[in-house]
């Protein structure tokens, strides 16, 4: 029944270019007014429900062989699809295997934003001839939904009819107005779209240089642990790092990932008595108090709040919220990663120290505000927060070596601590994570391996 209603959803929508009207919940709405708060609601619920999310494709970094890749085998297979290059500005449309036409790319995202554009291989979700966009506040023309709130579009402007000049977009794949209706004219639902931006930008950074004498490990009390090189994925130092086991709220990682890649962070939600049917809840949230989902992620990752996972899980529903944490895994090559639920405190919520080094790299090139957040680091991109005063739980947040870091802590997990680091070199700066599952004593553990780099390397 429901995806029939979605089904009929979209049909909807898709004449609303023909001036017809929509009935929903018995109260009849007409679409081509397009100024009326009622119309402009609607078209934002329509944006933010379930139907706008999309599997994530299995390109998470600009990984060009993995882009022709997958370019070579649609042309093979004579499809149809369309090709978004980020690096030269180009979308390209290709018709059952061949070139057709190519179009001016105006505007992306900025890149390591909250707002930059996703690389990865898509399909197109949804077409509207005009989006309201809840977020910019503004209409987007010829709008093709690719991606959570990720849209290739024309040019966009406000209620009075005044086009937005900027130098980005909010994430958007944004052309000229003329060109979004050609692309919009071409595209047919779930055809696919290939989106590459430019390379990850490693030669800036320096390298770990060994000293002529090196201390020994001293004894570490977790069951698995992991130094690598997050730039490479180069293990330095490693002790079982492949076996799976529990993580506990190193989950939430993930949580943040995918909530906000998929969910406008400026929605709201009334916290209820299920939210915080937990074991333990570290944040003291108010029932029936409405938060924004740009709110929650300030307990989510300072205190580890189940309560905030719940509830930023509730905007989706926890079903299809952990199911989309389970394909950013498998798109992110965590192989040995399996998420039960988006808090972590499962004993089912399992990975290894290797697939969170993986997970640490994408947030440190692709999300790195959600390392901010869990040093305590206030943002005003979606208005005043004030949860950012509370009391942070993570290890080592006051540490200006820091870039990052996420406790857990289950009977099962024990002890778990994921960081990130920047050592300072000689020949510059070297982003180190430094991972541990299963530990009697995270900190103290954590605390001897960073001391082992230090010892073992040329450190400043």
């Amino acid at each position: 029944m429901r995806w029939w209603f979605f089904v009929s959803f979209l049909v909807a929508i898709t004449v609303t270019s023909l001036g017809l009207s929509f009935r929903l919940m018995n109260e009849r709405i007409d679409l081509t007014e397009t100024n009326k708060e009622k119309v402009q609601s609607f078209f934002s619920r329509l944006a933010n429900s379930q139907i706008s999310f999309a599997e994530n494709g299995e390109i998470v970094f600009p990984d060009e062989k993995k882009f022709l890749n997958y370019k070579k085998n649609y042309i093979e297979n004579e499809a149809s699809f369309v090709e978004v290059d980020l690096r030269k500005m180009i979308v390209s449309l290709y018709g059952r295997g061949l070139l057709l036409k190519t179009l001016p790319v105006t505007m992306k995202g900025r890149e390591g934003s909250w707002w930059e554009t996703p690389t990865g291989n898509y399909k197109a979700i949804l077409k509207e001839r005009n989006h309201f966009s809840s977020i910019g506040k503004v209409w987007m023309p010829y709008s093709i939904q690719f991606y959570g709130n990720f849209f290739i579009h024309g040019l966009p402007y406000y209620e009075n009819g005044e086009s937005v000049a900027s130098s980005y977009t909010g994430g958007c794949v944004r052309l000229n107005t003329e060109d979004a209706k050609t692309v919009f004219d071409f595209v047919e639902k779930d055809m696919p779209i290939l989106i590459l931006d430019e390379e990850l930008k490693t030669d800036y950074y320096g390298y770990l240089e060994p000293r002529e004498e090196s201390p020994n490990l001293p004894s570490i009390s977790a069951k698995s642990f992991l130094i690598s090189d997050l730039r490479t994925h180069e293990v330095i130092l490693e002790k079982n790092a492949n076996e799976p086991l529990p993580m506990a709220s190193i989950t939430k990682l993930m949580t943040g990932v995918v909530a906000s890649e998929l969910i406008y962070l400026e929605r709201s939600i009334k916290i209820s008595s299920k939210m915080l049917e937990s074991a333990y809840e570290s944040f003291p949230f108010s029932p029936e108090k409405r938060y924004t989902a740009f709110e929650l992620f300030y307990p989510l990752l300072m205190q580890s709040s189940n309560g905030a996972a719940n509830a930023l899980a509730s905007f989706i529903g926890q079903g299809e919220f952990v199911k989309k944490m389970n394909d950013k895994a498998i798109s992110l090559g965590m192989i040995d990663s399996s998420f039960q639920d988006p808090s972590g405190i499962g004993d089912m919520n399992i990975s290894t120290t290797h697939d969170i080094s993986r997970l640490l790299q994408y947030i440190y090139y692709k999300r790195n505000f959600i390392f901010d957040i869990t040093k305590g680091k206030k943002f005003i991109n979606f208005g005043p927060v004030e949860l950012h005063t509370i009391t942070n739980f993570n290890d080592f947040y006051e540490n200006e070596n820091l870039l990052g870091a996420k406790t857990g802590k289950t009977n099962k997990a024990k002890e778990t601590l994921a960081t990130v680091w920047n050592f300072k070199t000689p020949k510059g700066d070297v982003p180190i994570s430094i991972i541990v599952f299963g530990s009697d004593n995270r900190r103290a553990d954590v605390q001897k391996l960073v001391d082992w780099v230090r010892g073992n390397f040329k450190i400043l």
